[in-house]
């Protein structure tokens, strides 16, 4: 089989659409358009090591309140849980008609025995001033002996007044101090018995948190401190340390540091809370914690030189918070390190760089 060959010349015209697409394709494999990240500076600002603690919201001082008195019904309960009272305020009443009764029985005894004395002691006082020999000794000594049994007889029963009248108050549950009511265990009509618990007051209605410190950590607390409190919504608060535990538990390792709340705090007794106390604080050169890019657990940045060029630069970190972090090592003050869009550069990449200092923004 022969193949017929064109001896007819090719025209240059049938070059220009190949030409087209290999200028096309060479401007499409040009250099890409540069990243635009944001750039800080490496500053230092003061650094502080905290001890961080977990504990729980407790009462400051919790007083139960019970009754000495004994088979009376409630009748009446005037505070309830949340109720602000002062010392001496009105809880609760228990049904006192019975003592009432007695009461007024054993009054009308002391009345009959107060009458019976001033008899006795008339009797005597007259036996006394008739002449000798009208009245013998014997008898004398009978109504002396019956004005002191008399009077002993009234002590006792005023004793039993006093007991009663002792009895009567117990009906009326008084708060012993002055504080929030924490709890209620009673209703009306139950009958309540010796130390049977009715309330519970938060004296002063102060509380605090009872945080546990690792025993590394507990000489670094002291009273008088100020401390940073979250609470389990996440909102800060900020706390006084009060006490600080001179004993570490032998099992957990762990001491108890005490931390007082303000009055107007939105915690509650029994939440979990998480403390942190800044026991040192220092300048460091710290850089925005976003800047640090991870790579086989090692830290790293990206170092912008005065062209917009990247280098990756490993450093070593030390105390930080969730907005900086301090650096030991790899870089110096002024070094600019780019704090957004790390994570999407490689080492020798070119970049726009929008400078971040104090807040404002300067794209360069």
């Amino acid at each position: 089989m022969k193949l017929a060959v064109s001896n007819r010349p090719l025209r240059w015209t049938a070059f220009v659409p190949v030409l087209l697409l290999l200028v096309h394709t060479a401007e499409a494999k040009g250099p890409s358009a540069a990243m635009t990240v944001a750039v800080t500076s490496v500053e230092r600002t003061p650094v502080s090591q905290n001890v961080v603690a977990t504990g729980n919201v407790v009462a400051w001082r919790e007083i139960p309140v019970s009754t000495e008195a004994s088979g009376l019904a409630v009748t009446q309960v005037v505070a309830d849980e949340g109720t602000l009272v002062v010392e001496g305020q009105v809880l609760a009443r228990l049904n006192d008609a019975r003592i009432r009764a007695e009461l007024i029985k054993q009054q009308a005894v002391i009345l009959e025995l107060e009458a019976n004395l001033t008899s006795a002691k008339s009797d005597l006082n007259r036996a006394k001033s008739v002449a000798t020999g009208v009245i013998t000794e014997q008898t004398i000594e009978q109504r002396d002996t019956l004005v002191k049994t008399t009077e002993a007889r009234l002590e006792a029963a005023r004793a039993q007044l006093f007991d009663i009248q002792v009895r009567q108050r117990q009906a009326v549950i008084l708060a012993p101090a002055a504080g929030m009511v924490s709890s209620r265990a009673v209703t009306i009509g139950q009958v309540v018995q010796v130390g049977t618990e009715i309330f519970r007051i938060i004296q002063d209605g102060r509380i605090e948190v009872d945080a546990r410190v690792l025993e590394s950590d507990l000489p670094a607390a002291s009273v008088g401190q100020t401390v940073k409190i979250v609470g389990p919504t996440g909102r800060t608060e900020q706390g006084v340390v009060r006490v600080v535990s001179p004993i570490v538990d032998p099992k957990t390792r762990l001491g108890t540091v005490r931390i007082a709340l303000d009055r107007d705090t939105q915690l509650k007794p029994g939440m979990f809370a998480r403390v942190e106390v800044a026991v040192d604080t220092k300048l460091a050169l710290t850089v925005p914690f976003k800047a640090l890019v991870w790579r086989d657990a090692k830290a790293y940045v990206f170092r912008v030189s005065a062209d917009s060029m990247v280098s990756l630069i490993e450093v070593k970190v030390g105390r930080g918070t969730a907005a900086r972090v301090e650096v030991l090592d790899g870089l110096s003050r002024g070094d600019r390190v780019v704090s957004q869009g790390a994570g999407l550069l490689n080492n020798g990449d070119a970049v726009f760089v929008e400078t971040v200092s104090f807040g404002s923004r300067t794209v360069r």
